[in-house]
């Protein structure tokens, strides 16, 4: 057996310390961790929502409002009536809100890093470009929805709002399609930038 002097004691605990801690006095996390860090996964998620929440506000733009545009009047207004009240249920909600608060946290957090990556710039400007098409939906098209909602279908007052509303909220509702859209891009193609380049 072989008698250990205290300093080769104390080096023997070192090295085994070290063995077992191995990033202890290095960068905090290993690069799977710092891969799958909680901005990245906030930040894919972001993507996620803003990809679905875009695809509706396409599909509306192109297919569905001009659909209603063909109906008679009265008909239009009360089938874009029910989609509104559909709209503010729990599936599309989730997307609008969720996406809104995943937006936020990225926009936040890459900013207020001091060594900000191309990465980290590109997923807070579609953040932005998300949170853009977000207020745009509550300051301009949600009041008009609402306007809406208060007409009754068949009255010379209902034609003359859903002319009006089929022109302004359709306009609307493109411009926060490719926000939207683009701000699904921007979040995840910088996110994958960060991904990427921390596991190189």
């Amino acid at each position: 057996m072989e008698l250990r002097t205290p300093r080769q004691w104390n080096g023997g605990v070192q090295a085994a310390i070290g063995e077992a801690l191995p990033c202890v006095g290095c960068h905090p996390g290993s690069s799977e961790e710092r891969v799958m860090s909680l901005n990245n996964i906030v930040s894919a998620c972001g993507a996620v929502g803003s990809a679905v929440v875009g695809g509706i506000y396409t599909n509306f733009s192109a297919r569905v409002m001009p659909w209603l545009g063909s109906l008679p009047d009265a008909e239009a207004i009360e089938t874009m009536q029910k989609f509104n009240r559909t709209a503010v249920q729990v599936p599309f909600t989730t997307f609008f809100f969720g996406t809104a608060i995943a937006s936020t946290w990225t926009v936040v957090h890459n900013v207020r890093k001091t060594d900000r990556s191309i990465g980290d710039q590109i997923s807070a400007t579609g953040g932005l470009l998300y949170l853009a098409g977000w207020v745009l939906t509550i300051v301009y098209n949600v009041p008009r929805n609402n306007r809406l909602a208060d007409v009754v279908a068949g009255t010379a007052e209902g034609v003359r709002v859903w002319h009006m509303y089929l022109d302004e909220w359709t306009s609307a509702n493109s411009v926060r399609a490719v926000l939207s859209l683009l701000g699904a891009v921007g979040l995840g193609v910088g996110t994958a930038m960060k991904i990427f380049s921390k596991s190189r």
